[in-house]
């Protein structure tokens, strides 16, 4: 019993470290059109950047984060007689991360490498009512990747968003297509301490 107080009075003790930054980061659309036989994709690389909140939990490589970003999701859809046209591209995207860091006694809290893994919803800004297709305004993911935390102030990262379910709205001309928006990632992340 003596042992469970004196564990709990150390945790608590222990200062969680609760930090805001910014991060920017190029979009790599790979983005998968289904069951649309007239229409293709056209990915391209976009990019994306906004604030971050990172809970650094004491004692212990567990540190989630959340972020609010400005996206380009640079996906256009095309056919062979259209030249490549928008059906949405700009999101704010708030993707929540749970990282875990394993930081590498010879380095002394120099560097870590870190795996994240968690949910993320994009909710859509524009859309060309010109093309027939619509989607969804709110677009559910879930992102997985692979890190370093550097000095503990700077993270490097890269990882893939895989969508959840059909985004497409509407479509008249194809009923039974599917968008999955698909996505490759690398950012970097800069935190500061409140």
């Amino acid at each position: 019993m003596l042992t469970l107080v004196m564990l709990v009075i150390t945790v608590f003790t222990v200062p969680a470290q609760l930090r805001y930054g910014f991060r920017f980061g190029d979009d790599i659309a790979a983005a998968q059109l289904k069951e649309a036989e007239a229409w293709s994709l056209c990915n391209r690389s976009g990019f994306t950047g906004g604030l971050v909140l990172e809970y650094q939990l004491p004692n212990c490589g567990f540190a989630p984060d959340i972020a609010v970003l400005y996206a380009r999701h640079n996906t256009r859809l095309q056919t062979a007689e259209q030249a490549p046209v928008s059906f949405g591209r700009n999101f704010i995207d708030i993707p929540l991360h749970f990282k875990y860091k394993f930081w590498l006694r010879s380095f002394s809290r120099l560097m870590g490498p870190m795996l994240y893994t968690g949910p993320t919803l994009s909710i859509r800004l524009d859309h060309n009512n010109a093309i027939p297709l619509s989607t969804h305004r709110l677009q559910y993911g879930w992102e997985a990747g692979i890190g370093f935390d550097i000095i503990n102030f700077i993270q490097l990262s890269g990882g893939y968003r895989f969508a959840l379910g059909n985004s497409i709205d509407s479509s008249p001309l194809y009923p039974a297509a599917t968008l999955h928006p698909n996505g490759w990632n690398v950012s970097a992340t800069l935190l500061f301490d409140f």
